[in-house]
């Protein structure tokens, strides 16, 4: 009987690295408003399963998240098979390698210096020659770069154990998420659209753009701050494969220090372990440099090539128990004793500068609906940039210094933008169905309404009609309380320069009644800052509402953050 031809295992690992990175990018693409209310659900499955988010968010925020519980998933298949996320799951690995190859000529040139192995150390015995120097400096400074991922790894966790986010700066899925959100996702929205417009229906390409603009093309062409910032960072990692192969994966990625610490106690591992010396091919193409003269299971990704590749065809993975202890960790007690100084340093000196330096609230400072204490919002969030994609109308921008240095690429609400009408949509709930952690609680249409976002007020000294009698009532026309938040408390005429006469009706807000969304701020026809702007609920009243004093009726002030329900004008 003929035999079946047999697949073999990269090429198993390579379909499955393909299916992630097209169910990542798919979801990713889903993340964004197509007219529906609700979402399909699923679009934040791959940061649930992170478990460094999940790690860093709880310990931050002192409680178990329910959310997070497809992360305990990743850790018990990390203890019976090793580290295969980062080798068959992780899309920014997966892309990595990718790009690894599609410079692979160069970049066998430039790896070359970081593609010693210790084995080669091993077997120069004549250490005064320069090639043995070589060897010696190259082995202590890939011990040294094995480090770095620990002592980063201790730095999130302990910070955030000190209430300090670090895990949006250095998570790999936050990165890559985020990196696509502020800057890859509105540049091929303006690429697309160039090249349709370019085209202009030749080469039958009118029969396809529908697909194009429904499936690819993103909702909008978003303007986000710290785009560049983002894609600098990606920019960086994308450009250290030039160093050496996976080289953020083996040295900086803490999610993947996180699974190699629990990979040393896995089931499945390989034999034999160690490298046959008269040979030595497998050490030589390892993408993880995991083999020298024993195997490093906190390295190795289970990619499967020196099982295929092995020219006697004795590499395989098989349960096994191991009857030694484990090798030792790649860090010393002084990279470990400085991982917890810097992870306790960091919070400690944000705490002491604003002893020195009290940072005042932001009034303007806005969060998504819904949120509530600024610091567990600043806890949970892990800046994946999720809520920010499915924006609607693109008023979720990242935070840069506003809330201090731990507010970096947290969400808030611009209503002006770049001079775009951007505000939150009234019945918008969509933040909240994809933020993973919960830092955006998920509401329904009625409880965001009863959860105001902020409070609007007046400034008369710009307001058309108060401080130039000219007439506007755009803020009230597009205010979308059905019982209206914002009123008119003055009706009279005057007569123009022409003599003809204009009515000129008078604003006001019912605080009462107003929800915060910004489409008024945003809508605002005066130039330069608004004439009516949103402030943080528990700010104080900003003055900049003169006496209302209503034609032949007495004077009326304006209150401050309301109480009670009232739909009357201020007393």
């Amino acid at each position: 009987m003929r035999r079946i031809a047999w697949i073999p295992w990269r090429w198993w690992r390579r379909a499955a690295q393909f299916a992630m990175l097209v169910l990542f990018l798919w979801l990713f693409r889903r993340t964004e408003y197509t007219g529906a209310d609700q979402l399909a659900g699923g679009e934040n499955i791959f940061f649930r399963l992170d478990p460094l988010s999940a790690a860093a968010a709880m310990l931050a925020a002192r409680q178990f998240i329910a959310l997070f519980w497809p992360a305990l998933i990743v850790l018990a298949l990390t203890i019976v098979l090793g580290r295969f996320f980062c080798g068959w799951i992780c899309p920014l690995g997966t892309l990595l390698d990718y790009f690894h190859r599609l410079l692979r000529p160069i970049a066998r040139r430039t790896n070359r210096f970081f593609s010693v192995h210790k084995s080669e150390l091993k077997a120069d015995k004549h250490p005064a020659t320069a090639v043995a120097g070589r060897l010696h400096n190259t082995v202590g400074l890939n011990t040294r770069l094995h480090s770095a991922r620990y002592i980063l790894l201790i730095v999130v966790l302990l910070a955030a154990v000190f209430s300090f986010p670090l895990v949006g700066f250095v998570d790999p899925l936050a990165l890559l998420a985020r990196g696509m959100t502020l800057w890859g996702d509105p540049t091929l929205h303006r690429g697309m659209d160039a090249g349709l417009e370019w085209l202009d229906g030749r080469w039958g390409t009118e029969a396809v753009e529908p697909f194009v603009e429904k499936h690819l093309i993103p909702f909008r062409a978003t303007v986000f701050r710290l785009a560049g910032v983002s894609a600098a960072i990606l920019a960086a990692i994308f450009a250290l494969e030039m160093v050496a192969r996976r080289f953020w994966c083996r040295y900086l990625c803490p999610l993947g220090a996180m699974l190699g610490l629990l990979s040393r106690w896995s089931l499945v591992r390989r034999l034999p372990a160690v490298v046959c010396k008269p040979c030595g091919d497998c050490a030589e193409l390892c993408r993880m440099d995991a083999l020298g003269d024993e195997l490093s299971a906190e390295d190795c990704t289970l990619c499967m090539d020196c099982v295929d590749l092995c020219p006697k065809g004795i590499v395989k993975f098989a349960v096994k128990r191991s009857k030694s202890q484990p090798r030792p960790v790649d860090l010393s007690r002084r990279g470990a004793l400085a991982g917890m100084a810097v992870g306790a340093a960091i919070p400690g000196l944000a705490a002491a500068t604003q002893m020195i330096r009290p940072r005042q609230a932001d009034p303007y400072l806005l969060r998504p609906p819904g949120v509530g204490d600024e610091n567990t919002f600043l806890d949970l969030c892990v800046r994946c940039g999720k809520c920010m994609k499915v924006c609607p109308t693109g008023v979720l921008q990242p935070a840069v210094f506003e809330s201090g240095l731990e507010g970096i690429f947290s969400p808030r609400l611009m209503f002006r933008h770049v001079f775009e009408q951007t505000y939150c949509e009234y019945t918008c709930t969509l933040c909240g169905q994809v933020c993973p952690s919960g830092a955006i609680p998920r509401l329904t249409e009625m409880a965001k309404l009863r959860r105001p976002i902020g409070l609007a007020y007046f400034d008369h000294l710009r307001c058309l009609p108060w401080g130039e009698g000219t007439p506007c009532i755009r803020c009230e026309e597009m205010c979308p309380v059905p019982d209206k938040a914002i009123k008119i408390l003055n009706t009279f005429t005057i007569k123009d320069a022409d003599g003809f006469e204009l009515e000129i009706q008078q604003p006001y807000v019912d605080r009462y009644l107003c929800v915060g969304c910004g489409i008024c701020e945003s809508n605002c026809p005066v130039e330069g800052p608004s004439a009516i702007r949103v402030r943080r609920i528990g700010s104080p009243n900003p003055g900049t509402e003169v006496m209302l004093k209503p034609r032949n009726g007495p004077k009326m002030q304006p209150d401050s953050t309301p109480t009670s329900p009232s739909s009357q004008p201020p007393a």
